[in-house]
């Protein structure tokens, strides 16, 4: 753990705790974001995203929508991936990863389908459209993109979310994130502009939970909560 680092009460104070270190870390990005924030645009990967979005868009009155990723699972090992998928269909695999697998083609195939159908259920349980591509370039050509989860492990899924962000002409890329290990933040922060993390951890084990002093698994019921009451979620 990095030295003199408290731990997050709950993820909407870490969303707001990032608005502090976005402060501390880039000035001049952080008072032009407070001053034109039409010019930005978040994205928060669900579940764990949702609340940091919101406390940290709450507060800088910037607008924010899902972007729903998962991980494509290892048939023996469904807690694992190799890879990850985003709505409009951008896969991004874990090659190196693959090697060692020694998956047949028609197990990878068939892992990506029943990704891709998680995938679809989760965009009708949020309501929305399944044709997002137009959605996607209005807000994201031109503008700012700040992408937020609640942690970074491996990394990949937000790999496969920044894959995705990038095919629609953004002007800049920036990942906003709670905590993760250096050896993450040094492999994202090759595909963006910056990483902002308050928590960055040089550690062989990591764990997101281990930057909160209560971690719990979002539900979906509390992520609905949080989207039906905020002012910031474009639905």
């Amino acid at each position: 753990m990095i030295m003199n680092f408290e731990r997050y009460n709950s993820r909407f104070q870490a969303g707001r705790k990032l608005i502090i270190f976005l402060k501390n870390n880039d000035n001049e990005l952080y008072k032009y974001l407070k001053n034109n924030t039409s010019k930005f645009f978040c994205f928060a990967i669900p579940n764990g995203g949702v609340p940091v979005a919101e406390g940290f868009c709450t507060e800088m009155k910037l607008n924010y929508d899902l972007l729903i990723v998962r991980k494509i699972k290892i048939p023996y090992n469904p807690e694992a991936g190799f890879g990850s998928i985003t709505p409009d269909g951008t896969v991004l695999l874990n090659k190196e990863l693959l090697n060692y697998l020694n998956l047949n083609r028609e197990e990878i195939n068939e892992s990506i389908d029943i990704t891709k159908n998680e995938i679809r259920d989760r965009l009708q349980f949020y309501h929305k459209q399944a044709n997002l591509v137009r959605d996607y370039e209005n807000k994201i050509k031109n503008k700012i993109i700040f992408l937020m989860d609640d942690g970074l492990a491996s990394g990949f899924t937000m790999l496969a979310a920044i894959k995705m962000v990038k095919k629609y002409n953004p002007e800049e890329v920036y990942v906003l994130t709670p905590t993760a290990p250096y050896r993450t933040v040094v492999r994202i922060e090759k595909k963006v502009k910056k990483v902002f993390c308050p928590n960055i951890r040089k550690v062989m084990r990591f764990a997101v939970a281990d930057a909160y002093k209560q971690w719990y698994d979002v539900p979906e019921s509390e992520v609905l909560d949080i989207l039906n009451q905020s002012n910031y979620y474009m639905k």
